[in-house]
């Protein structure tokens, strides 16, 4: 009974947490298309659509990414219900959104957090191994929309504005009923989406608590000795590695004091922080990426996105690390 009362204030816990901000991301993104304010990102939008053969709205995500990843996810969410965005087209599109989702943490995160902990020169190569492994991951994400949309994925009218636009094109009226009329739509617009997307979240949530609370994450993470053993790493490496499944920030400020202290290096630190990312992999994904993607792209297509792009991640950090390593 203690293990599903804690599952279930950690899953009210998170989408209260969440929600509103989901909410606000549909709400705002929606309005903003309905008065057509989203024209004003064209030139934006049409390099990333001509260059990569994704639809307007979608290269129009990448964009929001910037700001806000999970308006940005909604938004496809919105196209692909409607069927105006394949499934192979999101996919794609959520790998080339990496760099600017990785950006819009830069002023909240990197910048104001990791370079006061681990010092500028430690804490800004950390920040450009980050923000390389996502620019390789939009770069593939570019590859596999070219191979798998071919032209077919843009429909531009004559004017050089997007069959998306002229979609959402305002009504024709005075200013003020335009705006209300694309405020109730947009309302409607969200609370529809809503009504499928938190109940799929909690009970992702409520499952992903359950294992956290009966252990399954933690045993996974026991494999990190081993492998600091294999590869002859310091012993802070992995008790940096180890905190930081537990928490983040935990593990990042561990980590800038064994650099302090002189326990680490520059290049302990760096290993110790991507091997963590790379340990804290189930953990992480299961957590925050799965109950959102299953919640906005159902449980097929949420868990392939998720699996992909970790993957993906996984990938390039084990190359990353292993780099470090033999330098």
């Amino acid at each position: 009974m203690i293990l599903i009362y804690n599952s279930l204030v950690y899953a009210v816990h998170y989408v209260a947490k969440i929600v509103p901000v989901i909410a606000i991301g549909i709400l705002a993104t929606n309005y903003a298309v309905n008065i057509g304010l989203m024209r004003k990102f064209d030139r934006l939008v049409h390099p990333i659509s001509k260059r990569a053969n994704i639809s307007g709205v979608s290269a129009l995500s990448v964009v929001t990414c910037t700001f806000s990843a999970t308006a940005a996810y909604s938004m496809l969410s919105e196209e692909l219900t409607a069927k105006r965005v394949s499934e192979r087209e999101v996919i794609a599109t959520t790998l080339i959104s990496s760099f600017p989702g990785i950006l819009s943490h830069l002023f909240t995160y990197f910048l104001p957090v990791v370079i006061p902990i681990l010092g500028f020169t430690t804490g800004m190569i950390y920040i450009c191994l980050r923000g390389l492994v996502a620019l390789v991951k939009t770069c593939l994400g570019f590859v596999l929309a070219r191979i798998w949309l071919g032209g077919n994925a843009i429909a531009f009218l004559p004017d050089g504005s997007s069959a998306h636009h002229q979609t959402h094109k305002p009504d024709n009226g005075s200013a003020s009923g335009n705006s209300s009329s694309a405020w109730n739509k947009s309302v409607k617009t969200t609370y529809r989406m809503l009504k499928r997307i938190v109940p799929v979240m909690f009970v992702t949530l409520f499952l992903v608590a359950l294992l956290m609370e009966r252990g399954t994450f933690q045993e996974l993470s026991g494999i990190i000795d081993p492998v600091t053993d294999i590869l002859g790493l310091d012993t802070e490496v992995a008790l940096v590695s180890a905190t930081e499944i537990l928490n983040t920030y935990s593990g990042l400020i561990l980590a800038g004091s064994f650099f302090d202290t002189g326990a680490l290096s520059t290049k302990g630190v760096l290993i110790a922080l991507m091997l963590g990312n790379v340990i804290s992999f189930s953990t992480r994904f299961a957590k925050h990426s799965l109950p959102l993607h299953v919640s906005l792209f159902g449980p097929k297509l949420g868990s392939k996105i998720v699996l992909i792009n970790g993957a993906a991640t996984l990938v390039l950090d084990i190359v990353i690390i292993t780099a470090l390593i033999l330098i």
